[in-house]
């Protein structure tokens, strides 16, 4: 039987989300680059300290908000039996797309950068979503007999993720007024042939 949350436990949390919540909204102002920790506390209202006893770094801080995306994101990728694995890979990459249209170009250059400067892909947090989804999705077009077995799963998630984030760096290389959903549909969305029968 789990133990009820206190409410010091409960401050707790609500601190973390304040401290995360004000460094997602600096990093969209300023970029990542530009937004230190003292500022982050500074606007929060909250000492180095506290900080340090939520995050060991700013980089921790780029984890939490690459863990947040993927919960939300998890709500957008809907796994619907009766549809078509190709119909549910193509519903996923447009949901995915929108998602990252909506928080903008300026955060998602400033964002896509982070990740790279900060290693994030030795964490496992960045596209592990994604993965499942696709796996699902494979699974469901060998059982359907709308797919057949022409590689690995990790094999075909390997292409889709290097498409995905050329993709992603070539939007946040563009001008601003590109249409991300456009670009992206036209990458990704030939990929799941590959899997298909010829």
């Amino acid at each position: 039987m789990s133990k009820k949350p206190t409410s010091r436990d409960l401050q707790a949390l609500e601190t973390e989300k304040k401290v995360t919540d004000m460094a997602m909204k600096l990093v969209r102002e300023y970029g990542y680059d530009r937004v230190t920790i003292s500022q982050i506390c500074e606007a929060c209202g909250v000492a180095k300290g506290t900080f340090y006893s939520y995050f060991t770094s700013k980089k921790d801080i780029l984890i939490k908000l690459t863990s947040r995306f993927n919960k939300e994101l998890s709500q957008l990728f809907i796994f619907d039996e009766s549809l078509r694995a190709a119909t549910l890979y193509r519903n996923m990459v447009t949901s995915y797309l929108n998602y990252v249209n909506k928080d903008g170009h300026a955060f998602t250059k400033s964002y896509i950068k982070a990740m790279i400067d900060e290693e994030l892909a030795k964490e496992n947090v960045s596209l592990e979503l994604q993965k499942n989804f696709i796996d699902k999705v494979i699974r469901k077009g060998l059982r359907d007999g709308d797919f057949q077995l022409n590689m690995t799963c990790d094999d075909f998630f390997a292409i889709f993720s290097a498409t995905l984030m050329g993709v992603l760096t070539r939007w946040c290389m563009s001008k601003e007024g590109e249409e991300l959903l456009a670009m992206g549909q036209r990458a990704l969305f030939p990929i799941i042939n590959l899997m298909k029968k010829p």
